[in-house]
């Protein structure tokens, strides 16, 4: 997934964290898996999240 320009819409650290997010991996357990903070964690989630909220805003425009 990648934006116009051809950028990927999330970073490879932030991919990873999504991964183990939907493998029901707490925070702290990712935290520990990838020698990263749980704030740091927090904040790629964060970012994650709003990555979708904004294709989703995108897609909703297209469907009205």
């Amino acid at each position: 997934m990648s934006n116009q320009k051809g950028k990927p819409l999330l970073t490879n650290r932030e991919r990873e964290v999504f991964e183990l997010l939907v493998q029901d991996r707490t925070t702290k357990e990712i935290a520990q898996q990838l020698f990263i903070s749980e704030k740091t964690v927090r904040n790629h989630i964060s970012n994650v999240m709003q990555c979708i909220c904004k294709k989703g805003d995108k897609h909703m425009e297209w469907l009205s």
